[in-house]
């Protein structure tokens, strides 16, 4: 039998130094995985304020673009009676004249939900004078409301 020598004569030196260094290695790797982890986590928070921060300023544009629609319906009359759309499909395809109008280009989806889940607001003689979005779901409850409201005196 031979034994394992190193050139000093001294025998088994080198299998225990080299396992203590796989420990270290080990301890490295995870503290490595752990920092990733910390890094990965404050990324996603960033991240998903900005995307709520983007659907919040496009929440608002289509807010403003059915304010506008609205107020073109209601204007639109020649005459001295105005009246509000009786729904929103109203915006699209203004049918109380000759020729077909159209307030809005199309009904824009809500950005929270991709859908068409905005709540109407009545107006005070019958019809829509805005729209309304609410959001329980989280931690802060958001309403907001976006409302026509006519010039005073007959003036645009």
């Amino acid at each position: 039998m031979t034994a394992n020598r190193s050139t000093s004569g001294e025998q088994g030196m080198t299998a225990p130094a080299q396992h203590r260094q796989n420990g270290f290695t080990y301890i490295g790797v995870l503290m490595a995985i752990a920092f990733m982890g910390i890094g990965l986590l404050a990324i996603s928070e960033v991240w998903t304020t900005t995307a709520e921060r983007q659907k919040m300023a496009q929440l608002d544009w289509v807010g403003e673009q059915y304010v506008q629609a609205i107020q073109s319906y209601y204007y639109a009359n020649t005459g001295s009676l105005h009246i509000y759309p009786s729904k929103l499909e109203d915006l699209l395809e203004d049918k109380r004249h000759l020729s077909i109008k159209r307030h809005i280009r199309t009904l824009y989806a809500n950005p929270f939900t991709n859908g068409d889940s905005w709540q109407t607001l009545p107006a005070p003689g019958g019809g829509i004078q805005g729209i309304e979005y609410q959001r329980r779901d989280s931690d802060y409850p958001v309403t907001k409301q976006f409302v026509f409201v006519p010039a005073v005196s007959g003036s645009r």
